[in-house]
């Protein structure tokens, strides 16, 4: 069967790999105190994608859209594979190797979990970003969707689906100290494995802010 392991071993992309469509409207900062208007981002001081001042890792612009790697930040989007999600293709997950480097994973996230602009001028996309003020950690929600096969002991290619939702909860937490496991949806029919094996409340949109 596929090794449980991999769960753990998605959960560490979420790390490594935080570093769409842009007809998407930009999201708004927070509300004028007078007059309960939106202050969108078009209207505040934040760097947007599209100003071309964002740098990816390697200190390239990011543009809108999909890029080589998978990776739609407008649209906080991830579509692409262990392989590309640490932004090489060399057919490696980090220094890792294994049959399981070209499987299928998708990745959401929310905006305080890494937004799509840069309002504290550091030429990178905000973390923790609350009313127009990052706070460095990526809090509120993140998704992977992962859709793989493998070859089993009798030398057979199996195939297993896996889903996770993470949330920020704060210093205290289980996962990396500040986060917990929301939902895990495993299914692995060669292993036995079917259907939800972790479930807890609240499921998204319901997290502490820095």
């Amino acid at each position: 069967m596929k090794a449980k392991s991999l769960f753990s071993l998605m959960l560490a992309v979420v790390l490594i790999g935080m570093v769409v469509s842009p007809v998407l409207a930009d999201k708004p900062v927070g509300f004028d105190p007078v007059t309960g208007e939106e202050t969108a981002w078009s209207n505040s001081t934040c760097a947007k994608i599209q100003s071309g001042t964002i740098l990816d890792s390697a200190g390239n612009p990011i543009e809108v859209g999909f890029d080589e790697f998978g990776y739609n930040y407008q649209a906080h989007l991830f579509e692409g594979t262990y392989d590309s999600v640490d932004r090489k293709i060399d057919g490696l997950y980090g220094s890792q190797s294994g049959d399981f480097v070209d499987d299928a994973l998708s990745m959401k996230w929310s905006d305080d979990w890494l937004s799509n602009v840069d309002c504290n001028n550091d030429q990178k996309l905000d973390r923790g970003l609350v009313n127009g003020v990052p706070s460095s950690i990526s809090s509120g929600w993140l998704t992977n969707h992962v859709n793989g096969d493998y070859i089993d002991a009798n030398g057979v290619e199996q195939h297993y689906t896996s889903f996770v939702k993470i949330g920020y909860f704060g210093p205290g937490n289980p996962l990396w100290g500040s986060y917990a496991i929301l939902e895990e949806v495993y299914n692995d029919p060669a292993g036995d494995y079917h259907g939800v094996t972790i479930y807890s409340d609240p499921g998204l949109g319901h997290f502490i802010t820095n």
